[in-house]
């Protein structure tokens, strides 16, 4: 039963559990507010179509050059020992996976996979730290730019969900890179 003397049993059990929400950091401004650059000079051509068209266009172009490296057998070549074939192929299925999660939130329709020579090249040769530092790095390098974009525009709602899906897709793709 809970009563005076069991909340302050449970109080002093787990200070830690509690002490960690106590203790984070609260910003004076909203969500968007975090990313956003005074600094950064936004066109004023940039739209809400146009900023969703680039996101749904750099995640197909990632998406098509990660199934492109879960399609080559051996991609690692005849050096390569068992485990690392099979490590580079399960980080490209749950990369994969990762992408079209992230896909799914800008866009309601099924990407588009258009495998040209430049893009198999890619797929060939692609190592993944590569791979993920510059994926992060476009990533990081969206936000402030479309935070910027929706505060100057009156769209702190859509900018909300903006922010949101990239960091969504941050821990996702993060997250599928484990061995």
């Amino acid at each position: 039963m809970y009563n005076e003397e069991t909340r302050g049993k449970v109080a002093r059990d787990r200070p830690e559990a509690w002490e960690e929400l106590i203790q984070q950091r609260t910003s004076s401004g909203g969500f968007v507010e975090r990313y956003f650059d005074s600094g950064l000079a936004v066109s004023e051509l940039e739209t809400k179509e146009s900023l969703v068209s680039r996101e749904v266009e750099r995640i197909q172009i990632a998406l098509t050059v990660v199934g492109v490296v879960g399609s080559i057998p051996r991609r690692l070549g005849g050096e390569a020992t068992d485990l690392e074939l099979a490590i580079d192929k399960k980080r490209a299925r749950r990369v994969e996976h990762a992408l079209r999660q992230s896909f799914s939130s800008w866009s309601k329709r099924d990407p588009k996979i258009q495998v040209t020579a430049e893009i198999q090249k890619e797929g060939i040769q692609l190592e993944w730290d590569d791979f993920i530092m510059r994926h992060m790095t476009q990533i990081m390098t969206e936000l402030p730019l479309i935070a910027t974009w929706a505060i100057q525009n009156d769209e702190a709602r859509w900018g909300r969900s903006a922010v949101v899906y990239l960091e969504n897709e941050t821990r996702w793709v993060t997250y599928a890179m484990r061995d």
